[in-house]
């Protein structure tokens, strides 16, 4: 092989590796093989993305998010635990305004955790190194074991457990308020 060729391979390698690293950072290859994911519908938090990255970037960049650009956190995680990016948003809207309010802005936190073992912590609620690690936390909380694991599906159920009225909350309107936000956006 002579020189060009030579130089010709290696870049050539260099552009597949660097198409790979692209492809993976987006969620990987689909193929057949996956399970699909389902839109939620209803009332229902289960189920994949109803909206788009690009239509929750606009959103969070209207309300002047300092999370505007993770759009594509929300709907990869929403592909991943089967939890609706729509319903992600709400809750965050409802929590401290897209981060823009609150300990939030602080915390990194896309629904005010409570504080737990295993985690950084301010002002008594979970602490993360950055929004998309928040936004990844929350997913992994709602389709667990403490909610749709539990068959709690609905806002209305999660909200109960979720924000209960022992804290000053109150859970139907918290719910209403979810409800309406993914009604509009859908």
């Amino acid at each position: 092989m002579g020189k060009e060729a030579g130089s010709f391979f290696i870049m050539a390698l260099v552009g597949l590796a660097c198409a790979y690293v692209y492809i993976c950072s987006l969620g990987g290859f689909k193929t057949s093989f996956q399970t699909p994911v389902t839109q939620a519908s209803g009332r229902s938090v289960v189920g994949g993305p109803s909206l788009s990255a690009q239509k929750i970037d606009s959103i969070l960049s209207s309300a002047g998010s300092p999370a505007a650009g993770d759009g594509n956190v929300f709907t990869l995680d929403s592909a991943q635990y089967n939890i609706d990016d729509a319903v992600a948003l709400a809750f965050f809207h409802r929590e401290s305004s897209y981060g823009t309010a609150g300990v939030a802005t602080q915390t990194h936190s896309l629904g005010n955790i409570r504080c737990s073992d295993g985690y950084s912590c301010i002002a008594g609620f979970r602490s993360y190194a950055s929004w998309q690690d928040g936004i990844t936390d929350w997913f992994r909380l709602i389709s667990g074991p403490g909610y749709v694991g539990s068959g709690l599906v609905t806002p209305e159920q999660i909200t109960a457990r979720y924000a209960p009225s022992s804290d000053g909350n109150n859970p139907s309107a918290y719910a209403a308020s979810v409800e309406q936000d993914v009604s509009t956006w859908r």
